[in-house]
């Protein structure tokens, strides 16, 4: 049998030294070594940051986003518009002088009727007026709501749309919630975020 004279130089004893090949696979295994030793842990390396991501337009608008919490949201926004055993996908708000936007994104797997009575019994018995309520094609549902005038705090008006179902991994049909709530203040002066009332 002929011998490959390429592969022979790669196997071949020297001497003095080890074949080519034994020696490349010898500096392999260190290297995974070093590749496999014990990393820092990325988690604790971001304890110190804040999880809110923030940021100042030009214009002086605030802009802050958080994702799985509502770490982001405003201290004013209500808490009965976070559906019981939803998760909580991000949540955001954008604020200027003259108002401002919170968002809120949710997941569950409630059925899309039990999600639009939750909110109209809720927000309704709380004395907030239902504006709209919209179905719309692949299951999608728009209900719109506006806070009671009070003279304590600037009137608000929320948007829920629940989105279309998906099948998840798990074969279980989950939606998509959208909350926006608006806050328009009078005269333009809006209150800082964390001087507001909850």
């Amino acid at each position: 049998m002929r011998k490959n004279p390429r592969l022979e130089r790669f196997t071949s004893v020297g001497p003095s030294s080890l074949p080519i090949l034994t020696r490349l696979t010898l500096g392999l295994l260190a290297g995974s070594l070093v590749a496999c030793r014990k990393m820092p842990d990325p988690v604790a390396q971001e304890v110190d940051q804040d999880p809110v991501r923030r940021h100042i337009g030009k214009d002086g608008t605030h802009f802050e986003a958080s994702l799985g919490d509502a770490r982001a949201l405003p201290p004013q926004f209500p808490p009965h518009l976070q559906l019981p055993n939803a998760s909580i996908i991000s949540s955001g708000q954008i604020r200027d002088r003259e108002g401002g936007l919170a968002s809120l994104i949710l997941q569950t797997s409630q059925p899309l009727e039990a999600i639009a009575a939750y909110y109209r019994r809720t927000l309704w018995g709380r004395g907030w007026d239902l504006l709209s309520d919209l179905e719309q094609a692949g299951g999608i549902r728009t209900l719109v709501f506006e806070s009671p005038p009070r003279p304590d705090r600037p009137p608000q008006q929320a948007v829920i749309q629940v989105g279309s179902p998906r099948r998840g991994p798990d074969q279980v049909e989950y939606r998509d919630i959208l909350i926006l709530l608006s806050t328009v203040v009078p005269g333009g002066e809006a209150q800082p975020a964390a001087a507001a009332a909850p």
